[in-house]
C-alpha cells in the first residue's frame, strides 16, 4: 500500500465527488477521481489505487458492472472496492442482506452515503487496515 494511501472515488454526482475527496484529502488520504464506470475501469488500469469508493447507480454502465469488470481483469483483481451508494436496495432483483451480497459480489464493503463524512472515512481506515486474502 502506498504511503498516503491511494483512494479512487467514482461517482457521477460533481458536487458529491468534490466534498469526498477533499475531505479524505484532509484526512490524509491520496484522491484520484472518475465521473463513469469505464473512467473508473480505465483509472482502474493506470492507476492501481489502494481503495476504489464505487457508486452503484451511474448513466450508462453500473458500478456494479464496473467492479465486476476491475475484479475480473488480472492485473486489477486485487484491487480492493467498496460500494459507496445512497440506496438500500441496489440489486433488488437478488435476495439477501445488501452486505452478505457485497461480499458474494467479491467486494470489501458497502458504504452508506449518510452526510457524515466522518463515518466513511472511518469505515475507508478500516478497510485498508484489513487484512489481505
Amino acid at each position: 500500500m502506498r504511503n498516503p494511501p491511494l483512494i479512487l472515488v467514482v461517482d457521477d454526482e460533481k458536487d458529491l465527488l468534490t466534498i469526498t475527496s477533499i475531505k479524505l484529502q484532509a484526512e490524509g488520504f491520496a484522491v484520484a477521481v472518475a465521473y463513469n464506470a469505464r473512467e473508473a475501469v480505465d483509472a482502474a488500469r493506470k492507476l492501481h489505487p489502494d481503495l476504489i469508493l464505487m457508486d452503484i447507480r451511474m448513466p450508462g454502465e453500473s458500478g456494479t458492472d464496473a467492479a465486476l469488470e476491475i475484479k475480473q481483469m488480472p492485473e486489477t483483481k486485487d484491487i480492493r472496492i467498496a460500494f459507496l451508494s445512497s440506496m438500500t436496495d441496489p440489486w433488488p432483483a437478488t435476495k439477501g442482506p445488501r452486505d452478505d451480497l457485497t461480499k458474494a459480489l467479491g467486494m470489501e464493503d458497502f458504504i452508506d452515503k449518510t452526510g457524515d463524512l466522518n463515518v466513511m472515512v472511518a469505515k475507508v481506515r478500516e478497510i485498508l487496515a484489513r487484512e489481505t486474502t
